[in-house]
């Protein structure tokens, strides 16, 4: 099940057409079964230009694409340039499809792309369970609300993905759905054939404190955590922690709410974190960036380059044999996170020897129990081996 990344940063889009399809046409051939485009910089402009190519050259079975402010192709991160990456694969397996590409969001309203959705994953054959790969603008399509209703929907279909992060406004950036681009919505690629899809999700936080029930919210206000203001559970935890804790407590707070009830212990992965967005001294209480449901166990927690580098490599420790991954990371992390360039994607690459093509994102979409969310500052990879050990 062999893949290959195509990657160029030469401006003239020509050029940097030739090599990304030039690199393909050398190792893979003709009609893979997968293609994904990024593109950054100048390019993202260009991106219907080199699109139009790839399926005039290429003539994947499924392909989608997207723009981002930066991009990943092997062990490098390519951090504000003008870059091209093309990621391709033979899935094997069957002769039915084994991957199928739908436009999502011509409506904004997830349940409207149901009959497009159904039918692909109708279609689609695979030799164990389907995944879903989704790339979506911001702007314009619902994507939490479309992971919640997938997870309903079709609660054995995985999802992965990020947000495009080419453009700071409405209709900047490009979505690419088989032959067509567009300026809103989503792309989704539905993957069969032989692929085994591993999912990895690494939120590159770790907990403070101890867990706390809530007793008391409204909305994404926290009032009460185990019968206390929120703000007094903080100044206990803080006043416990060490200097160096304490810092990154000033410097960017997050909180963490258990994802599976049924567990006595938690820790890293157990939680799906939430920055905390504020807090009233007077009354205690604090908001946080997602719904606070009464009954959920929370706990606070913090986020750096040595917690984040840890998490990562914890996630892939016990990564399977790959042969291709799609890296989705935080447009915060890069050298706006780590010391030294190209963290994420290296890490990748060294853990999985696998062709590793990705983006910076605007959010990212991966698991942490039993569904898919959009998060902020993770990484989120999906791994692809053979089902048939082939």
């Amino acid at each position: 099940m062999p893949f290959t990344v195509g990657f160029s940063q030469h401006a003239d889009p020509g050029i940097a057409t030739g090599e990304i399809v030039g690199r393909v046409l050398e190792t893979l051939g003709v009609q893979p079964d997968v293609a994904v485009l990024f593109t950054s910089g100048e390019h993202m402009g260009n991106t219907d230009e080199i699109a139009a190519a790839v399926v005039e050259l290429l003539n994947p079975g499924a392909f989608i694409g997207t723009t981002a402010v930066s991009v990943a192709a092997g062990e490098r991160e390519i951090e504000e340039e003008t870059a091209a990456v093309l990621w391709v694969g033979s899935l094997g397996g069957s002769n039915a499809p084994r991957a199928r590409a739908v436009r999502l969001g011509a409506v904004p309203d997830p349940v409207a792309d149901d009959e497009a959705l159904a039918a692909a994953l109708d279609e689609v054959h695979a030799a164990g369970d389907l995944s879903m790969v989704v790339l979506a603008d911001p702007y314009s399509y619902p994507v939490d609300a479309a992971l919640g209703h997938w997870a309903e929907r079709w609660p054995d279909v995985s999802v992965l993905g990020g947000l495009s992060s080419g453009a700071p406004m409405p209709g900047g950036n490009r979505i690419v759905v088989d032959g067509s681009v567009h300026r809103d919505g989503a792309a989704a690629l539905i993957v069969g054939g032989s692929a085994n899809v591993t999912h990895l999700v690494s939120q590159g936080c770790r907990p403070i404190g101890q867990p706390y029930i809530i007793t008391e919210a409204e909305g994404n206000v926290v009032k009460s955590l185990g019968g206390m203001p929120p703000f007094e559970r903080l100044q206990q935890v803080f006043s416990k922690l060490d200097p160096a804790d304490q810092r990154l407590v000033q410097r960017g707070l997050h909180v963490g709410r258990v994802t599976d009830e049924r567990k006595i212990d938690f820790e890293r992965g157990d939680f799906l974190i939430r920055g905390v967005l504020g807090a009233d001294r007077d009354s205690g209480a604090i908001a946080i960036g997602d719904e606070a449901p009464i009954g959920a166990t929370v706990q606070f927690h913090v986020r750096d380059a040595v917690t984040a580098d840890e998490d990562l490599r914890a996630a892939l420790a016990h990564s399977p044999q790959t042969e291709g991954a799609l890296l989705f990371t935080c447009n915060g992390r890069g050298t706006h996170l780590f010391d030294a360039p190209h963290h994420d994607a290296a890490a990748l690459a060294d853990h999985t020897s696998a062709e590793v093509a990705g983006m910076f994102c605007a959010g990212e979409i991966g698991p942490v129990g039993a569904r898919s969310y959009v998060h902020g500052f993770t990484a989120s990879m999906a791994l692809f081996s053979d089902a048939d050990g082939q």
